[in-house]
């Protein structure tokens, strides 16, 4: 998975910018509020503990609808994973910035359901990342790093679009996904979120370039197929 330990200090912690993504959150709430936030029974709970943690690191949510709120004060998307049983899971999620999915489509399902379009997930890596979030201690956060290609540089993609070829075409768009696990104490519920920048390609670091490239050329054509991009050299 990638994933390394985050300083909880640092957890989705304000950084320069963030202005103009929640006004861009605040917008998307208030024109599309039905496709941004889902809340399941099941998750209440954990979206009340997650305000009161919010409202005690400084976060100025107000009164009202709690996961509205969250979502105009925090720069990042959640989403909400609750203990079924064996399984985990999406009972309550904040997406404004989705990249090529859609937050009701999968509300209710378990981790494997919601991963159920990534090419060798259940062969590979359901298991892993399973142990991974019973094992996970309460407070202890982990992120990870996740990219993407798009013709798009809209935040809001929920849609798919047009593949890209990364070695022919020039004017598509580096999508970055910072993301992080956090459980919470009381109700053992794991936070999952996802922070995301877009820059054109054209400006993204050349060492990150050639990296990505490298990656393209070793997938599979499901695996291109699932990221929507083109093979070719």
């Amino acid at each position: 998975m990638g994933l390394e330990p985050l300083p909880l200090e640092d957890w989705l912690k304000p950084q320069p910018g963030d202005a103009a993504l929640l006004t861009q959150r605040t917008m998307l709430v208030a024109a599309h509020e039905r496709d941004v936030i889902a809340e399941l029974p099941a998750g209440a709970a954990a979206v009340e503990e997650l305000a009161r943690m919010l409202g005690a690191r400084g976060f100025n949510l107000g009164a009202g609808d709690r996961l509205p709120a969250i979502a105009r004060a925090v720069a990042e998307d959640l989403c909400i994973l609750t203990r079924d049983g064996s399984d985990y899971l999406l009972t309550a999620g904040i997406l404004c910035f989705p990249n090529r999915w859609k937050l009701r489509e999968k509300m209710g399902g378990t981790v494997m359901g919601v991963h159920d379009p990534v090419p060798d997930y259940a062969a590979h890596l359901a298991d892993g990342v399973d142990r991974y979030l019973d094992r996970l201690k309460p407070l202890r956060a982990y992120m990870r790093r996740n990219w993407g290609l798009s013709t798009s540089n809209a935040l809001f993609l929920p849609d798919s679009t047009p593949p890209v070829n990364p070695r022919r075409d020039r004017d598509f768009f580096l999508r970055r996904e910072d993301q992080s696990f956090l459980k919470l104490p009381e109700t053992g519920a794991v936070i999952f979120s996802i922070r995301t920048t877009v820059i054109p390609w054209a400006d993204a670091p050349a060492d990150l370039q050639g990296d990505i490239l490298a990656v393209v050329g070793d997938l599979s054509p499901a695996w291109l197929h699932y990221k929507s991009l083109k093979p070719g050299h």
